[in-house]
């Protein structure tokens, strides 16, 4: 080992005259360097107790309104529709549920969301009945805004949508309040003629739910259909769980498979929570559509 010198010209002269040697006073210049490689070294040594958080993932649960946008194909799979503008859809607990209204087209599925990105498959159901599943689905999530995503099946099932989220008055949290009705919900005008009137059973629901009841209005694939089932509000959420049991339909095809289960939400139209969306399957037939209050006897 290198000793340090004590001579005049290696020396610092401290006013007592005591002299420190000079290559002592020269490592004492590079100790914050000495430290700070200590400290780099120290932190190599906690493995992972020093780290980059990932993103949280995006919320996308809540009610979305009918003004999404819609773009597929035609059953030719080559021709463009036209843009359909009433999209509308419902998200809980990584499952969606999405309806246009005029066009009598349904989308069910399940996806996980992994930051802002979505991913997962949908079933398609045109005019009442399943007519495609297990397509794949992808997009994103702007929390709070909009799901944007493409569907790659074939026909209604090839393109893109846009759903756009409610504003607070139609996402705050619901109640059976609104839903309950002194008459019924009526199906909006020709959208479509197949779903029956719904009643809601105030005075019979075990709370927090509701009973619903429907006499046999049904057309088409749901001719004569009635049906009994309950609707649940999911708790901090815009959307309803409903679950209910056909009677009676004349399509032997409905009775095999009975129950439909779903979700539903209410919108203000005209005036509060007036429109009531519900979308219902049994995995072969679709039983969806949007309703009106009907505040008087006999109404349309």
């Amino acid at each position: 080992m290198r000793s340090c010198s004590s001579s005049a010209k290696d020396a610092v002269h401290l006013k007592d005259n005591t002299m420190i040697p000079y290559c002592l006073t020269a490592r004492f210049t590079h100790l914050p360097m000495l430290l700070l490689a200590l400290f780099a070294l120290a932190l190599q040594g906690c493995g992972d107790g020093v780290r980059i958080l990932p993103p949280s993932d995006a919320d996308p649960t809540g009610y979305y309104t009918n003004t999404g946008v819609l773009e597929v194909m035609e059953n030719d799979n080559t021709t463009p529709r036209l843009a359909i503008t009433d999209l509308q859809g419902m998200v809980t607990d990584g499952q969606l549920m999405m309806l246009s209204d005029t066009e009598n087209l349904t989308y069910v599925g399940r996806f996980t969301v992994s930051g802002n990105d979505i991913s997962g498959t949908v079933t398609v159901y045109e005019a009442d009945e399943m007519t495609q599943k297990d397509v794949p689905l992808t997009g994103q999530v702007t929390a709070g805004s909009k799901i944007t995503g493409t569907l790659s099946g074939i026909g209604a099932a090839n393109g893109t949508f846009t759903l756009n989220y409610a504003p607070l008055v139609d996402n705050g949290p619901v109640d059976m309040d609104m839903v309950i009705r002194l008459l019924s919900w009526r199906p909006v005008t020709g959208n479509p003629s197949a779903i029956p009137t719904l009643d809601m059973a105030a005075g019979a629901r075990p709370a927090p739910a509701t009973n619903m009841t429907s006499g046999g209005s049904g057309s088409d694939i749901f001719n004569n259909c009635g049906f009994t089932g309950r609707m649940d509000p999911i708790t901090g959420t815009h959307l309803y769980r409903v679950s209910v049991n056909m009677l009676d339909c004349v399509n032997p095809d409905i009775l095999d498979t009975p129950v439909y289960t779903g979700l539903a939400s209410v919108r203000n139209e005209v005036s509060s929570n007036d429109r009531l969306i519900l979308v219902m399957t049994n995995g072969a037939y679709d039983f969806s559509g949007e309703y009106k209050e009907c505040l008087v006897a006999g109404c349309l």
